[in-house]
């Protein structure tokens, strides 16, 4: 009996091992599973180099993870806007290629065009994931977007 014992919580521990094929990167349902995430290429949302980090995700979520792909290239600014409802962000975590990380704190509604939140970097970096912080509450949808900036490039 205890050896049978043995047997069945060493066979669950096996079992429970990821294999070398998952992965942590976000997928929406309806994505092509076959192509690794990594090999996807970030798509330009429209002519002014702003390049979608996310696409729209539920406010109810609460605390969304997003991985950013390395196409998406170094990042000098982030703006989310509301895909729709009124989705009301409390901060944002940005976690940087080379081991930094910075916080900002927004705390308030995002809105769509002209009013969309928009987020200084001080300088552009490559991304490794975004921490987006969400009132669970709050009805809606929101879109993360990323301004490219060049590496190495001083500005005025």
């Amino acid at each position: 009996m205890l050896t049978l014992l043995f047997l069945a919580t060493t066979g669950v521990g096996v079992l429970a091992q990821p294999g070398p094929e998952e992965t942590t990167a976000r997928i929406r349902y309806g994505d092509d599973r076959a192509q690794p995430p990594s090999e996807k290429i970030a798509t330009v949302a429209s002519g002014d180099g702003w390049v979608e980090l996310a696409s729209p995700t539920p406010a109810s979520h609460g605390r969304e993870f997003i991985s950013v792909d390395d196409h998406a290239g170094a990042i000098k600014e982030l703006r989310l806007s509301a895909a729709s409802g009124r989705p009301y962000v409390s901060s944002v975590r940005v976690d940087f290629k080379d081991g930094t990380r910075r916080t900002f704190a927004i705390d308030r509604v995002a809105a769509s065009g002209k009013r969309a939140i928009r987020v200084d970097l001080h300088g552009a970096k490559q991304i490794q994931q975004l921490i987006v912080v969400t009132d669970r509450t709050s009805p809606g949808a929101y879109l993360v977007e990323g301004r490219a900036g060049a590496v190495g490039l001083a500005s005025r």
